[in-house]
């Protein structure tokens, strides 16, 4: 079992640095907005990684909202700067700035509501996707983290006893689930992911309503930000 842990480790920090070569080389210009990317076999080859690597890299580019992924066709630059975000429903012109606002919120008051219905079973179970979400990140396991850290965000949603916000809520599941995703585009801050959770987790099993609502909407904004939004130009978190 370690040899593979730690193959699969090195799989995922490939992934992460073709990223960061990729997100860099979009923003200074080497790939312009309009522009498709080399073809994946030479791009594989100019970053001499693998091609599943590579394509493991674009999916998360395309998840932030940078690239554009047309099958059979090539792979586009739709933004430079995380700028697709203000696509995220072009239907009903809400953005990820947009969405990750109404998370601030509702799950802030989610938060603090759940410290009146908390009990032993729930600060457990909660405890446990904390625990997940650490290990998957310290594995360097984006898409489990994202999983982990939506069970954590799920369950204190449905521990506020809220109807309204808990209906409101399901019917962006799947958005919550991409906005899980996103903040993990830049890996060497994930880790702060944890500290926020384990902040909020203490207010909880401390009972301490206004300590989790500002534990809780300080970790959305940290999340937004490291997905590259920012609520406005004073945030610093």
């Amino acid at each position: 079992m370690a040899p593979q842990t730690m193959l699969g480790a090195k799989s995922f920090q490939v992934t992460e640095q073709a990223v960061e070569v990729i997100h860099q080389r979009i923003q200074q210009g080497t790939y312009p907005l309009g522009s498709a990317l080399p073809s994946q076999r030479d791009l594989a080859l100019q970053l001499g990684i693998s091609r599943a690597s590579l394509r493991e890299a674009l999916t998360r580019l395309a998840a932030l909202g940078l690239l554009e992924i047309k099958a059979g066709k090539g792979v586009y630059v739709i933004s430079q700067h995380s700028q697709a975000a203000e696509q995220w429903d072009g239907e009903h012109r809400i953005s990820l700035k947009d969405f990750y606002q109404l998370r601030y919120v509702l799950e802030g008051f989610c938060a603090l509501l759940a410290c009146e219905y908390l009990t032993e079973h729930d600060q457990s179970a909660l405890q446990q996707h904390y625990q997940s979400l650490a290990a998957a990140i310290q594995a360097q396991n984006w898409q489990a983290a994202a999983e982990a850290d939506y069970a954590f965000h799920q369950h204190i949603i449905e521990l506020s006893h809220n109807q309204s916000i808990i209906q409101t809520l399901k019917q962006h599941n799947e958005w919550i689930k991409k906005s899980q995703l996103l903040p993990f585009v830049q890996p060497k801050l994930a880790f702060k992911t944890i500290q926020e959770h384990e902040l909020i987790l203490q207010a909880l099993f401390h009972q301490d309503a206004v300590a989790a609502e500002k534990a809780m909407q300080a970790h959305i904004i940290g999340a937004a930000q490291r997905a590259g939004v920012y609520f406005s130009r004073h945030q610093h978190i």
